[in-house]
């Protein structure tokens, strides 16, 4: 465990702020994992259909992407992220209130559209910040950040599914705006 602590030592603050930031917001991904599960069992949806919305956000996420990496080109980076995340809150704290729906899961993938939006963000951000021996460690350490926060994710969402599933939405908004606080005093 020293060893892995050591790899990843002697970065800049403002990257690690970065990595917890991308943990977090990656952590506010629970409802991914369940979304499956939500959309036949607490919707009645079919296998065609959940297979049709799937599809659909796979799509509609591709010039998400596209767009935030041409946004990131041109303008601030960290000022982008927050932007974007502070987009993702509102629409996921909005999903959280509202009765879970069809509309409802539409403002959701809405929102977790614009948290696509600033990945392009973070990759450059982590350019910017590291000289290029550093590069990697940083690089290493983000993914390993957005990973763990996907692992534990599903966890979390897992026990909340049944009787809480609202609060599945509001804790992605809340561990989103948390990050978001981080990443501005960055």
């Amino acid at each position: 465990m020293k060893r892995l602590f050591q790899m990843y030592g002697g970065l800049k603050k403002e990257i690690y702020i970065i990595c917890f930031g991308r943990f977090v917001t990656s952590m506010g991904g629970l409802v991914w994992p369940m979304l499956t599960l939500i959309l036949k069992s607490k919707l009645g949806f079919n296998a065609e259909e959940v297979a049709l919305w799937f599809l659909l956000f796979g799509v509609f996420q591709i010039p998400f992407n596209y767009v935030g990496g041409k946004l990131t080109d041109r303008y601030n980076k960290r000022n982008l992220i927050l932007i974007f995340d502070l987009i993702s809150v509102v629409l996921y704290c909005t999903t959280a209130v509202l009765p879970l729906t069809t509309f409802s899961l539409w403002i959701y993938f809405i929102g977790s559209l614009f948290q696509h939006m600033e990945w392009p963000a973070y990759d450059a951000l982590i350019a910017e910040m590291t000289s290029d021996s550093d590069r990697d460690k940083a690089y290493s350490l983000q993914y390993l950040a957005a990973n763990l926060g996907v692992v534990f994710a599903p966890t979390l969402g897992g026990l909340l599914f049944k009787n809480y599933l609202w609060l599945s939405f509001l804790i992605c908004g809340l561990a989103v705006f948390s990050s978001t606080v981080l990443i501005f005093f960055c």
